[in-house]
């Protein structure tokens, strides 16, 4: 065998290894048929804002979540997950309406649908959410009754090769059981880069709320985020990674009853997550 024929096969061993390594955390991952992902995260959250016209009446809001969610192969291309969150007050609010800090749980149920036609590839993710406001605000505070929501991911993207893939996601929540159902609206671009041994995601998320009655009057808010995410594979079956968000620019937030409004400045998130095939 000559150099020449040693240095094609070796690279041809190199990406046929690449080729059978899982893409964990790609923006269109799921589990293969019999397969479980596991996805273990804690992450740090913060938001400034000032109510306008008010002189110094800034406040601020911390939050700590831990978070796990399994997912399960139905097939090649469909998935089912189950998750379940903890979110941490650090800060006692005013007044005693800050977090119970005993059993903040959050849960969710979800299924995806994968396709693709050529290198162009689709995915719709439905969920369903739910928590108890009894138990993050204290029963002296509020009721008892269940919190729920929907919402719907619509994903598209393009497999560039060589691990390069631009995707675009449309998403949207609505409450379920409120007179006037809250609707929060997404449109995400991005781009995901994997080797095999690391991956790199950057997108751009621009959100906004509507009707949001209960709790504000009219006015719908809207904000621009950077999101995101870098990898590192341990194993082909095991991936560290950290991911954040920072606040790129925001409108001026709700109408209260009193015809005031407030201007969010400054919010950021990073998180920290192994995520696991078995």
């Amino acid at each position: 065998m000559n150099y020449k024929t040693l240095l094609m096969a070796s690279a041809a061993v190199l990406f046929t290894s690449q080729a059978m390594a899982a893409d964990l955390t790609g923006a269109f991952s799921v589990p293969g048929k019999g397969q479980i992902t596991s996805e273990t995260a804690i992450e740090m959250g913060r938001i400034k804002a000032e109510w306008k016209g008010i002189p110094d009446a800034n406040w601020a809001y911390d939050s700590v979540i831990a978070r796990e969610i399994l997912e399960y192969g139905i097939t090649d291309n469909i998935s089912v997950n189950a998750g379940i969150a903890n979110e941490f007050e650090t800060e006692n609010g005013q007044d005693g309406y800050g977090y119970n800090n005993d059993h903040n749980f959050l849960y969710n149920l979800g299924v995806k649908y994968n396709t693709r036609f050529d290198d162009v590839l689709f995915q719709v993710a439905g969920r369903y959410n739910t928590y108890n406001p009894k138990d993050f605000f204290g029963k002296h505070n509020t009721d008892a009754r269940w919190q729920k929501s929907l919402g719907l991911d619509l994903k598209a993207g393009l497999d560039l090769g060589n691990g390069i893939t631009p995707y675009i996601v449309y998403s949207i929540d609505s409450d379920i059981d409120t007179p006037h159902r809250a609707l929060t609206q997404s449109v995400t671009a991005g781009i995901h880069k994997y080797t095999g041994k690391w991956a790199l995601d950057g997108a751009i998320r621009y959100e906004w709320d509507k009707n949001n009655k209960d709790w504000y009057t009219g006015k719908n808010n809207t904000a621009t985020w950077f999101d995101g995410a870098a990898d590192y594979y341990l194993t082909d079956n095991v991936a560290l990674g950290i991911y954040g968000s920072y606040l790129i620019d925001a409108h001026d937030q709700f109408d209260g009853n009193d015809g005031s409004t407030y201007h969010v400045k400054e919010g950021h998130e990073i998180g920290l997550r192994v995520k696991v095939l078995f």
